[in-house]
Formats: structure tokens, sequence, C-alpha cells
């Protein structure tokens, strides 16, 4: 399938040196990817981008060089950031189209559809995206949503009573008293053996008609042990349904930490629960939650010249991963870093490339050195980011050296994590370590990952249904007495539901899908008539 990649001619102004240096290093740029040097073309655009990160022509270039690589979500990302840095609505267009052909090789015609749709609006003119809007209208089929009126201990909704394919629908549940949402169940409704994959509370609508439906549960109570010592122990629910997950929080005592968490089943301490670290799945009765808490062993800093060492903890259990801060005075570099161990002076814990060390079974001292420094090494911020930006308090760094790490995400945006690779070479990753990384012996560009904030997410809407769960069993009884005439209604409401909705036979089916292909046939001879071709256009390139 291919994809036509568009080509704008422009040449920079060369009215000052930087605006040379930045021309240049496009034609660079420009001179690999005609070579299909894809890779080598990104990192010259990439530089470009450092020096200048609002050239919106290295930015476009960047996503032609990352799409000929078939690296789509970060080429659709390139892409976007070019709204960003340039208000001619073509080029807008332009990139926009480019987006739409990211989301068409990824087979996601649903989403290329409504991209291409804010391309003309950009740009009424463009032909291409007008082709390709009509090449996705052809492989869209719209296809019904049936919800399961009847459903034990609980109801659901969807967002949408119908949908095309790729099309992203929300589900929403509330339980009856004493039970809570399991799981979302959706199915082909005329196939109930053929499943489809549903994400938390949402869903990628197929090609075909589906049947929603859920599973609720019974609450199990979650009790602490009041017996535990050295320290207390907390749940983040009070009840929980079988499969949920459930996370444990512990407040130890002064130069105490926490060894292990400990779930039994309420009334049989011999019935265990698996805890992995400090969340465990909730099974089907009720437990009691302990801790064994043991004295913390300490981790002391001996103080130095020409820099300062700090280390991510200060009490410790052995085998617990330590990070070492470092940093060096300017105009200095780490020489040596060693763990020596309070009880024996000839045993230490080795230090690895990222200043990580495991605790020994003895309280410990860190001990650095430094020396006058030889090598900086760049450090860059990803500026082709969706959803927020990496802030950096530092754009070089010596090898060893401590760099901290802050991030600003957009609106309706949330931070994930950090992602760190060698400059030029994104296969050669750096591991960060929280809020910070290690420098290497190498120059870096720190990127980030920002997820959208499109509502609760499965657990989220749990806890809010335990709240309203508690509200309820508050309730006085003339609220009871009119939520039982509510359930009334809506009882009448499904059998009106369940007589005039009833699953579909095979037949019935079949009819629809035969009746959706032929308007898919008939919307590609329309196409045919316009002379339009049966294959996409190529992405827009621009040769800068």
């Amino acid at each position: 399938m291919s994809k036509r990649l568009m080509i704008v001619i422009c040449l920079l102004s060369a009215l000052a040196v930087q605006a040379q240096t930045v021309e240049q290093q496009i034609r660079k740029g420009n001179r690999q990817y005609r070579k299909g040097n894809y890779t080598e073309a990104e990192i010259q655009y990439r530089k470009v981008l450092e020096d200048k990160p609002t050239c919106a022509d290295a930015q476009f270039n960047l996503g032609d060089a990352l799409y000929k690589q078939e690296n789509y979500k970060d080429a659709f990302d390139a892409f976007q950031k070019v709204l960003e840095l340039t208000p001619d609505a073509k080029l807008k267009s332009q990139a926009v189209f480019n987006m739409g052909n990211c989301l068409l090789e990824q087979g996601k015609y649903y989403d290329a559809f409504n991209i291409y749709k804010v391309s003309l609006k950009l740009d009424s003119n463009n032909a291409d995206a007008l082709y390709n809007l009509e090449y996705c209208r052809a492989h869209l089929v719209k296809s019904n949503i049936w919800v399961n009126p009847q459903i034990p201990h609980g109801k659901i909704e969807a967002s949408e009573k119908t949908a095309y394919n790729g099309q992203t629908i929300t589900l929403s549940g509330k339980a009856d008293d004493g039970f809570g949402l399991s799981r979302f169940v959706v199915v082909k409704a005329d196939d109930q053996q053929v499943t489809v994959n549903v994400t938390g509370n949402s869903f990628e609508m197929p090609k075909f008609d589906v049947l929603v439906s859920a599973e609720f549960k019974q609450y199990h109570k979650i009790s602490i042990d009041k017996d535990t010592k050295h320290g207390t122990v907390s749940a983040d629910r009070q009840k929980a349904v079988e499969g949920q997950q459930v996370v444990l929080h512990a407040q130890p005592e002064p130069k105490y930490m926490v060894d292990k968490y400990i779930v039994t089943k309420t009334g049989s301490p011999a019935d265990t629960v698996p805890v992995n670290d400090t969340v465990f799945q909730m099974p089907d009765f009720d437990v009691t939650v302990s801790a064994l808490f043991r004295t913390a062993l300490r981790i002391r800093v001996d103080s130095t010249e020409n820099g300062k060492v700090m280390v991510t903890d200060s009490l410790a259990l052995p085998g617990q991963n330590i990070g070492i801060i470092v940093k060096p005075n300017p105009g200095y570099q780490l020489n040596e870093l060693n763990v020596i161990s309070d009880n024996d002076p000839t045993t230490s814990a080795p230090v690895s490339d990222m200043n990580v060390f495991q605790m020994l079974d003895s309280d410990v001292t860190v001990k650095a050195s430094f020396v006058e420094a030889q090598d900086y090494y760049k450090v860059v911020a990803d500026t082709t980011i969706e959803g927020g930006r990496v802030l950096l308090e530092v754009d070089k760094a010596t090898r060893g050296e401590t760099v901290s790490l802050r991030n600003e995400p957009d609106p309706e945006y949330q931070f994930k994590e950090y992602k760190i690779c060698q400059l030029g070479d994104t296969s050669v990753h750096v591991q960060p370590l929280g809020n910070f990384f290690t420098m290497p012996g190498m120059d870096v560009m720190v990127s980030a990952v920002f997820e959208k904030q499109e509502g609760e997410n499965q657990d989220q809407q749990q806890n809010q249904q335990d709240q309203q769960q508690d509200q309820q069993d508050q309730q006085d009884q003339q609220e009871q007495q009119q939520d039982q005439q509510q359930d009334q209604q809506n009882q009448q409401q499904q059998q009106q539901q369940k007589q005039s909705s009833q699953d579909i036979s095979k037949e019935d089916a079949q009819r629809m899908l035969d009746a959706l292909e032929n308007q898919e046939k008939k919307t590609m001879e329309k196409v045919n008539e316009q002379k339009i071709r049966t294959q996409p256009k190529r992405k827009t390139d621009k040769d800068w």
C-alpha cells in the first residue's frame, strides 16, 4: 500500500550565519534522505532542532525520515509538532495529511478519516487528502453495539449505540448493593466465541456487531491486623471483588523498615495470599493484612572535596538497590566511588555504571573522590514529545555525574516515564533512576512519555463505585424504598428492551453484513467514477 510523499522545495534565507548553518544542516539531511539513508537524515534534522527548536522545515523533514523508517508513532508526533511551529495553513494541512498517513499505515481507518477531514479544513484544495478521505470511507463500516439488559448484580452502558470500526467505545457500569464490577466482556453478536479485547473500560470497535456484557462479583472485606509490631499497615480500599488489585502501604516506626507484607484468609492464618512487592489480587474470600518490620541498616556518606555525594535512601534492607547521586563542583568529575562495610573494611559492595549498589547485610559508608574534568557530554531535550516537555537543569555533564530531570505535562496529559538514549542512535538506551540518571560517556537525548487523561481507568472507577457504595449503605429507609421503586421501573424497561432487542439470528446478521458490504461497494463505485485510484496517496515529502 503506497502513500504519496509531498515534496516542497524551498530554500531558506541566508541572511545570517545561523541561517546558513541551518540551511547547510538541512541540505545534509536531504542528501542522506534522497540516498535512502533515513537514519542519517534523522540525525541531521535533529541537530538542526537542537540549535533551532522552532524550525518547522527541519521538524517536517524529521517526520519524513521517521516515516521512511516505518516509525509511524514518532513520525506522527513529529508532524504534529509542525502545527505549533508554523502559521502557514497549507503547511499545516500537509503536516496533518501526513499524520493521517501514519495512522493509515497502521490500519487505523477511523482515526485517519478524521485526520484527513482536518487537513481539508486547513486547505480545501488538498486533493490527496480528499482522495485518502474517500479511501478511508470505503473501509469504514458502521456496526451495532448491543448491551445485555439482564446482567446479574448490576447494569452497564456504552458510550455509543452504533460505531465505525476503529472507533473507541467507552463502557460504564453500576453494581448492585454488596457487589462490584469485575470486568467487561465484549463478543461478536452472532458468534459469541469471537471476543473483542477490552482495555480498562474501553474497546476498539471491530467491523461487526458486538454484544457488550460484564461480570459483577460479591465484595469481600479487607481487615488490618491490629497486632502488627514496629509499624502500621494499610490498604488502598476496605473491600474488593475477586481478581481486583489491592495496593498496600506501611508506616514503620523510627529505625525500622518493611521486610514483607503478609495477607491471609480471615480466620485461617495458614491460608496465605501471594503479595507482589506491595500489591496482591483479591481472592474469593475475606482477607487480613499484616506486615513484618525489621531493624533498618544505615548508609552514611563520607565528606569529600571538589564535589558532593548523596544516596537515595539513608536506611535500607539487605539486597535493596541504592542509588548514589554525584554532583561534582564546576571543572571536576567523578574519579572513584566505593561502598565499604562498617563491620569489615575489606568488604565492599560493587557499584554499577549507573552508580547503583546492592545493600550489604551491615551498615555501610559511601566514599568518593573527584579529579579535574577531562570531557563533557551533551544533554539534549527531545523537542518532538507529544503531551508535554522535558526540562533540563544542565546542557552538558561529565561521565558519572548525576543529571536531574523535570517535566511539564500539557493540559489533559500526565507524565508516565522518561526515555533516554544516545544522541543520534535511539537503539542505545540509558536507564533513568526516577527523576535523575547517571551520565554515560556519550551525548544523550532525554525524552518522556505523557499519557492523555481520557477519563478514569477501571480501578479508579472501582474506587469511585466503592465510595458510592459506602454512601448507599448509609442512606435512610426512604431512599432505599425510592431505589427499589426505581429498580422496578428499570426492570420493566429492561423487559421491554429485551423483547425489542433479542439476540439477532445468524441470518439477520448476514443480511446486515451484506447490506454494509453493498454500501461499501457503492462508495468505491462512486470513487471510481471520479477516476480516483483504489490505493491511497503517498505521504507528503518536503525537501526544504
